[in-house]
């Protein structure tokens, strides 16, 4: 039996090929990813608030603000009254942002000083600075800012300052942790020694898509051995992990794409935001990289599903590019692709916009917590389309 040959590695400098293979034992782990967030407690210590951080204890404002930034005053040899305007090394590694925070208590600081100690919950932004947020930067004090989302935007407002912060500096889970020891199944040939890879997924046709940074292959061959799945086959155990691995349930996406894709329209309609989000990626992946099409074309975009953010992304490549098609999947590619092209629509495109009333009533202001953000609206992307240069007409 002839097995069909699904993943490939390209050496990373030259994007030659080193090896195929069946499948990949380890790509794909019956986990749920990225994981969720952890909430966790903060204790703001000897803390003067201002602005809304005051607001919020006082009750003349919400003790929800959305997201918080605490920075570094300064570091030991600078003086304190001074702070950087420019976003120099320091200031960017001594500086932390808080997610979905809201004061939940004070009381008097314990240690006298007439301020205040205060308790926030929030979780920490998994990519940030100072070790991944595990050992407390060299500073002495922090200011605080919060991240005003009111109307929909985001400005950062200044929310006083703190002699310390508990709870903030520890060891976490990995929101993405990588999966286990990689095996190349169902090789073709042998491989020795180490290697630096990117991971493509060949289709029926053989064309070779990437799969991008957080499915890199880099390791060295530990062991090789007769495959199960042919007697001419071998299988290539490796101690390279995926840095981010899929969940398994997520494989019948990839087997549709790898088949030539989706066949009609709207087959993400009935994923939750999640998986839409995952649909995206995977006609990233998969795009064509088909000239622009002629100005003059019209694109329509079925608005009777775009309920959210990605599903407005699902609809809008499929809108340009057809089924499972790609027109960007956040607000950076969105403008790339509709002002200079290079996305299936020449710059000045018409589009119509169906339905249009459905995203309208569901992309509202608001707190993202997919993104950690103001929410993007209705409006907002009506706003960016047409200032790219998009004819749009709404219906």
């Amino acid at each position: 039996m002839s097995f069909p040959l699904r993943w490939r590695l390209l050496d990373e400098g030259t994007g030659a090929t080193i090896i195929d293979c069946t499948d990949i034992e380890g790509l794909f782990v019956d986990r749920v990813f990225p994981r969720e967030p952890l909430y966790e407690r903060y204790t703001l210590l000897s803390c003067a608030p201002s602005g809304p951080l005051l607001a919020a204890i006082d009750g003349t404002g919400p003790t929800w603000f959305g997201n918080f930034v605490v920075e570094g005053a300064h570091v030991p040899g600078r003086p304190a009254s001074e702070r950087c305007e420019d976003q120099c090394r320091e200031c960017f590694e001594n500086t932390e942002e808080l997610l979905d925070v809201r004061v939940v208590g004070h009381r008097p600081a314990r240690d006298g000083s007439g301020l205040l100690d205060i308790d926030l919950e929030g979780h920490r932004r998994d990519d940030d600075n100072n070790r991944g947020g595990t050992i407390a930067p060299p500073v002495v004090g922090y200011r605080l800012f919060a991240w005003s989302t009111a109307n929909g935007s985001s400005e950062e407002t200044p929310a006083g300052g703190c002699r310390d912060i508990a709870g903030l500096f520890h060891q976490r889970p990995d929101i993405w942790p990588p999966g286990p020891p990689l095996t190349l199944l169902g090789c073709r040939r042998r491989l020795s020694g180490s290697f630096e890879a990117e991971l493509a997924h060949v289709r029926v046709d053989g064309t070779a898509h990437t799969m991008g940074w957080g499915q890199r292959v880099i390791g060295s061959v530990v062991a090789t051995r007769p495959s199960t799945l042919g007697d001419d086959l071998v299988d290539v155990m490796l101690d390279a992990r995926i840095p981010e691995p899929m969940a398994t349930n997520d494989r019948p996406l990839w087997d549709m794409w790898r088949a030539g894709g989706p066949a009609e329209p709207n087959l993400w309609a009935k994923l939750d935001r999640s998986d839409r989000y995952l649909w995206v990626r995977a006609a990233a992946v998969h795009r064509s990289h088909a000239p622009d099409k002629p100005a003059g074309t019209v694109s329509h975009l079925d608005g009777r599903y775009v309920t959210d953010f990605d599903a407005f992304f699902c609809a809008i490549g499929e809108a340009v590019n057809g089924p499972g098609g790609w027109f960007g999947g956040d607000l950076f590619w969105l403008h790339e692709n509709a002002a200079t092209g290079d996305g299936g629509a020449t710059p000045g495109f018409r589009m119509i916009w169906h339905n249009s009333e459905v995203a309208r009533t569901h992309l509202v202001p608001g707190y993202d917590r997919k993104s950690w953000l103001p929410a993007v609206t209705f409006d907002d992307l009506v706003r960016y389309l047409t200032e790219d240069g998009v004819q749009l007409e709404l219906r």
